[in-house]
């Protein structure tokens, strides 16, 4: 018997039109059942653009959901970048077919009735003089119900497909609204900042209830290190945190604000052996594994998160009103954290579990490369670059 290909299409576009439309193999227009489900959802809803010399970038998540009765498999994702009538200037894909690990490097791909998962966008960066109007993405799935139709995928050509969403979305520039000042001094390492593979969301991962720190607050976030000449961000054995050059250095108020919450009483962790030990603290202590932190509202709905403090060291109090330059703390190895390092990102509000991560930029400091520096009045960093404060 041949297997009918089901096409849905979701299309948002300015205006709120959306409509569906199934065809199976004889173009014969059937109404979408319940079985063939699926919803996209992209956070945020408008992502913004961030732009250099060398690039524009989008960073939010895709959401996908399994709102129907079959099990299906995440085949292809293609994005696309639209003209203001709608009209692709280009598309790209990845899929199981994909150079490299294509599809697999998301992870999981499996999704059964009612599961969803959060996959950071595959498309991150694009050339600087693409003008960017509409972001169009469609997924495409496969049925995946038993073991016999798992293997048969495998061999199933691109366009042989049993279920697609479509969903049109509107990006927004970003234009800086504070500047920074990195939050420590001396050669820095971004050791995570927020492209694909770092920081930057969550990757294939199912939904879980988990009482965490939302990806979202950390949308734009960094992983912090010192490091020497030579990159490296550790002497001799990197399983005894003093070892570590960040560890127990000072920290800097990033610009002026407001502290309006600190957290101080968090244990350092340790390294056994080879791996993390945690302190035993009660639940409620640390209940989404910052450690020790310190939160300034900077105005302009813009607030600084600075985490993994080393316990004990924060030197500012609730309440108090902070200078741009002005310590408030030590780097420790507290929290959820694998290493010692300075966990840094703006947000909109100072709700972690709440707000939104907003790009942060930053001014007067030296990017490192090689043995020469280019000099960066006002600027963005990201993963694996070398940075020093000229303050």
């Amino acid at each position: 018997m041949f297997k009918p290909i089901a096409l849905i299409f979701v299309l948002l576009v300015p205006g709120g039109i959306l409509s569906y439309k199934t065809t199976d193999p004889k173009n014969r227009t059937i109404i979408a059942r319940p079985a063939d489900g699926a919803s996209v959802t992209m956070s945020p809803a408008n992502p913004l653009i961030e732009k250099d010399q060398n690039g524009q970038y989008l960073n939010f998540d895709i959401n996908i959901k399994n709102t129907g009765t079959h099990t299906l498999y995440l085949a292809t994702i293609e994005g696309s970048v639209m003209d203001a009538s709608v009209k692709p200037i280009f598309r790209q894909s990845v899929s199981v077919n994909s150079q490299a690990a294509g599809i697999r490097a998301i992870g999981n791909t499996l999704l059964r009735p009612g599961e969803s998962i959060d996959i950071f966008n595959p498309f991150y960066a694009l050339a600087p003089d693409v003008k960017i109007t509409f972001l169009q993405y469609e997924v495409f799935f496969d049925y995946a119900d038993s073991p016999q139709q798992r293997v048969k995928n495998r061999k199933r050509l691109p366009v042989d497909f049993d279920l697609s969403v479509k969903k049109i979305i509107v990006p927004r520039a970003f234009t800086p609204g504070n500047f920074f000042d990195v939050p420590l001094k001396g050669r820095v390492i971004v050791q995570d900042g927020h492209n694909p593979g770092q920081g930057g969301g969550p990757v294939g991962a199912v939904e879980q209830p988990l009482k965490s720190v939302v990806s979202k607050a950390n949308r734009y976030a960094f992983n912090l290190a010192s490091a020497d000449e030579n990159g490296n961000m550790y002497q001799g054995d990197p399983f005894k945190k003093e070892n570590w050059y960040v560890f127990g250095k000072p920290i800097y108020a990033p610009a002026g604000g407001i502290v309006v919450d600190l957290q101080s009483g968090v244990p350092d962790n340790e390294f056994k052996g080879k791996t993390v030990s945690l302190p035993r603290i009660p639940p409620d202590t640390d209940p989404f594994g910052m450690g020790n932190y310190v939160i300034i509202d900077h105005g302009n709905g813009q607030f600084s998160m600075l985490q993994h403090l080393e316990q004990g060291s924060i030197i500012v109090r609730k309440g108090e009103r902070v200078r741009a330059g002005q310590q408030i703390g030590k780097v420790g190895f507290s929290g959820n954290a694998t290493f010692p390092h300075l966990h840094y990102a703006v947000m909109s509000s100072q709700k972690v579990q709440s707000a939104e991560g907003i790009p942060s930029y930053f001014e007067n400091y030296r990017l490192y490369k090689g043995k020469n520096f280019i000099f960066v009045k006002q600027g963005r960093i990201d993963s694996g670059d070398i940075v020093e404060s000229e303050k």
